[in-house]
């Protein structure tokens, strides 16, 4: 699966899965600096989900907790991010 291509504030409502819906180790999309970036879920509660993500702006990997909007379920692989032992 692609990333998304809409902006999450113009996603409907039902196309937005609960971040209480995730677990950890799940693979998703994170909507980041204008574009939708590899990550991976590191927690979730109903109101927010910790994921790690791909930087583009750095070598690595940065953390941010994201609402369910920002977050979209990803099934393809992507080994800058999946292949993490720390996961």
């Amino acid at each position: 699966m692609a990333p998304p291509k809409i902006h999450p504030d113009e996603r409907s409502v039902a196309d937005v899965v609960p971040t209480d819906a995730y677990a950890p180790h799940d693979r998703v999309w994170v909507y980041r600096d204008g574009q939708w970036r590899p990550g991976i879920v590191y927690d979730a509660s109903s109101h927010a989900a910790t994921v790690i993500y791909s930087s583009t702006t750095a070598r690595g990997t940065e953390v941010e907790i994201r609402t369910a909007r920002y977050v979209a379920r990803r099934d393809r692989i992507d080994l800058s991010i999946d292949a993490l032992s720390y996961v």
